[in-house]
C-alpha cells in the first residue's frame, strides 16, 4: 500500500485580501466603532468628577 499524501494545495486556507486592500469607506467603517469608544473614554475621563 502507498502512502497517502496530501498536497499544500488542499489544506491550505484562501488568502483573504490585505485591510490595506479595502476600499476607503470600509476601512472608516471597520475602525469607527473603536474611535467612538476612545471618544467616549475621553469624554468621561474629562468630566470633573474626583475620584474618592
Amino acid at each position: 500500500m502507498k502512502p497517502q499524501t496530501f498536497s499544500a494545495s488542499r489544506t491550505a486556507r484562501p488568502r483573504r485580501p490585505s485591510v490595506l486592500a479595502w476600499p476607503a469607506w470600509l476601512r472608516v467603517l471597520a475602525v469607527l466603532p473603536a474611535v467612538g469608544l476612545l471618544w467616549l473614554a475621553v469624554a468621561w475621563a474629562q468630566m470633573g468628577a474626583t475620584p474618592w
